[in-house]
């Protein structure tokens, strides 16, 4: 005898579920000096051995630049104690400490800005522009040869901290980054 009972119909195998699609490069703002996204990405990557060293770095760019320009050291009151010409990174004078930490902060805020929002850089843009009117306003005998001066000893520590992982790409990439910088810096200062 039959049992009656009616099978259920077999269930249709379900489609696969398309793959996720691959996130999409974002676009760039047309003010960085990056083409393609990869090379702010390889920027920022290296930045993460910046921030990781961040006392260091700052001075280390800061003793290079009293170094290569002891007679500006006069523009700083909080250097009074630093023998310019000779200072180094291994200086504990907390004047020099803290002009250090202010002048790495500046380009930190403008990396975290651009890595924020790497299609509108206008929160980078006017953090520069601000840095450059607040030296035309508070640091009389300045002029605009003094930030680019600092170019060198940007780079300097971007090679002391990267050590055998700097190359030529860094160096570019690091270079760019600095123009762009300066740029916003001069706008401010010459504004």
């Amino acid at each position: 005898m039959g049992s009656g009972a009616s099978k259920a119909p077999a269930e249709k195998p379900k489609p696969p579920e398309p793959a996720q699609p691959a996130a999409e490069t974002p676009q760039l703002d047309i003010r960085l000096p990056y083409p393609h996204f990869r090379e702010l990405f390889t920027m920022k990557n290296f930045w993460k051995t910046v921030r990781r060293n961040e006392k260091d770095c700052g001075k280390v760019m800061l003793a290079k630049y009293l170094n290569d320009f002891p007679e500006n050291k006069d523009l700083y009151p909080k250097l009074k104690n630093v023998k310019a010409a000779t200072v180094d990174m291994n200086c504990s004078d907390p004047g020099f400490e803290a002009v250090a930490a202010q002048y790495l902060k500046v380009f930190d805020d403008v990396i975290t800005a651009v890595e924020e929002k790497p299609g509108d850089v206008q929160t980078a843009c006017d953090r520069l522009v601000a840095v450059g009117k607040m030296h035309r306003q508070k640091v009389s005998g300045m002029n605009v040869s003094m930030f680019q001066n600092m170019e060198e000893p940007f780079i300097l520590m971007v090679k002391h901290v990267l050590q055998d992982r700097f190359n030529e790409k860094a160096e570019m990439l690091y270079r760019k980054f600095f123009q762009f910088c300066l740029k916003y810096l001069l706008e401010g200062f010459n504004g």
